[in-house]
């Protein structure tokens, strides 16, 4: 299994999509997690993104490897559906100043195949904008994300107003190129890397303010 496993990252890596699109239906066939297997391909992603900062890829590469995810991830999951939502229970962003959007749309793709609402409003967002959405909706979650130095004070800026002027004050998430201590810096409530992860987190979430049902991972 590990072998497979370290082929589809190498796969994704080498922007190889018929081979990855193969490794996933064997790999599912075989009763790999499904989650296990979005995982790999968005670790191959990330080395991907990470040759492109180095100048070893184009900017069309990274494209490509996000494009044979979202494929991937329509073979594992099914495909979802990418309307605005009106009534979100996740509002999302690339903050102010930031125009990087990939690992963004990738997030959101996969909170929408767990089934979540969730309104994008792209990039390089204002805090006033953040404020004004979640005023609007009263989503109980706000995610920002971030790839550059410039986008931490994006983010505190966000959350400093949301703290003045949010009548319902959301969980905040954060994503992108951040730690422990960007989190601690901008007031959010958490950090995450993973988009997997970041998933369960909206759904514990949720759950706990009881906004959304259980998810059965058996009907996908």
């Amino acid at each position: 299994m590990q072998t497979v496993r370290k082929m589809l990252v190498s796969a994704v890596v080498k922007i190889r999509e018929e081979q990855v699109l193969s490794l996933v239906r064997h790999c599912l066939y075989k009763g790999i997690d499904p989650y296990i297997l979005l995982e790999d391909i968005r670790t191959g992603v990330d080395m991907v993104a990470e040759m492109y900062g180095q100048g070893k890829y184009f900017l069309a590469d990274l494209v490509m490897a996000a494009e044979i995810y979202k494929e991937a991830q329509e073979i594992i999951l099914g495909s979802s559906e990418d309307q605005q939502a009106e009534n979100p229970q996740v509002i999302f962003g690339t903050v102010e100043k930031d125009i990087h959007d990939i690992g963004k749309n990738i997030a959101i793709t996969t909170l929408r195949q767990y089934r979540m609402s969730v309104l994008d409003l792209g990039v390089d967002v204002s805090a006033q904008v953040f404020v004004k959405k979640q005023q609007e909706t009263g989503a109980p979650i706000l995610c920002m994300s971030g790839l550059i130095s410039d986008a931490y004070d994006s983010m505190k800026k966000t959350v400093d107003l949301l703290k003045e002027k949010a009548e319902s004050q959301p969980v905040v998430i954060i994503g992108g190129l951040v730690n422990d201590a960007v989190c601690s810096y901008t007031g959010a409530d958490y950090w995450v890397n993973s988009c997997i992860d970041g998933a369960n987190l909206c759904m514990k979430i949720l759950k706990e303010r009881k906004k959304i049902p259980v998810l059965d991972r058996s009907s996908k």
